[in-house]
């Protein structure tokens, strides 16, 4: 069964303090057998094409253990932030872009969140956006007309919500086909019934921080999965979903 951790970071960040390290994300993925993690910058950190650059490092190196996730904020010149994501996607091989509404206060309405939706699509990319915490922007509800609006781009939805928001996370991918859903910090019960309603092919792992990695497994792990089910949600819909090839994590 290939492993992947849909949601994780390396970089400083100066809206959470925090600064995450390349070895310390390999060593908590071998100590959990997790093949493979979609590596992003940290939302506020000082230099994102600097932590884009050791992305791609990091994947040029254990090929197919990583794949990098373009952060950065969305408040700048379209033409600047369209360029870096292009480095990224051509040069990098990125997967995704993220959005981060609590980190960089931005509003599903805005004309920046568009032009991100704009830039994902031209460059074939899949947007992945934090929800849960900083409302109202990360409610997930509100990203709802974006995707419906951009049916050719697929959505990730960090977080599911974050426990309290679950619900409306549900109700996004109910109503929009391309939408699915990263569970890091949902609630087990709530984790099961995303996946018996939704189906397995909808529902990703995440960790987001290092720390949760075994949490966010036995999670998966505990709810009475078919062998199927499992591997789908561990591995098979993040693979799907941004495009990885179907031994990621074994070219190492």
């Amino acid at each position: 069964m290939v492993v992947i951790n849909a949601h994780a970071h390396i970089g400083d960040t100066r809206v959470f303090d925090a600064d995450n390290d390349e070895d310390e994300l390999l060593r908590a993925m071998d100590s959990n057998g997790v093949d493979t993690s979609l590596v992003m910058p940290s939302a506020g950190c000082r230099d994102a094409a600097a932590v884009h650059d050791r992305i791609g490092r990091l994947a040029r190196e254990r090929r197919g253990r990583f794949y990098g996730i373009v952060q950065m904020n969305p408040h700048t010149d379209r033409e600047a932030y369209a360029a870096e994501a292009r480095r990224c996607a051509q040069e990098l091989d990125f997967v995704a872009v993220k959005i981060h509404p609590l980190g960089y206060g931005v509003d599903p309405k805005s004309r920046d969140a568009d032009m991100v939706f704009q830039v994902a699509r031209d460059l074939s990319l899949v947007v992945m956006i934090h929800t849960g915490s900083g409302i109202p922007w990360g409610l997930p509800a509100l990203w709802i007309p974006l995707a419906q609006r951009y049916p050719e781009v697929n959505v990730v939805l960090a977080h599911a919500g974050m426990a309290v928001f679950t619900a409306e996370a549900h109700l996004a991918a109910k109503l929009c086909p391309n939408v699915y859903l990263e569970t890091s910090w949902a609630k087990p019960g709530e984790l099961l019934w995303l996946i018996r309603d939704l189906g397995p092919g909808r529902v990703m792992m995440g960790a987001d921080l290092l720390s949760n990695m075994p949490v966010e497994l036995f999670k998966y792990r505990s709810l009475g999965l078919s062998q199927a089910e499992l591997e789908m949600c561990l591995g098979g819909t993040a693979a799907h979903v941004f495009g990885l090839p179907s031994n990621a994590g074994r070219e190492a």
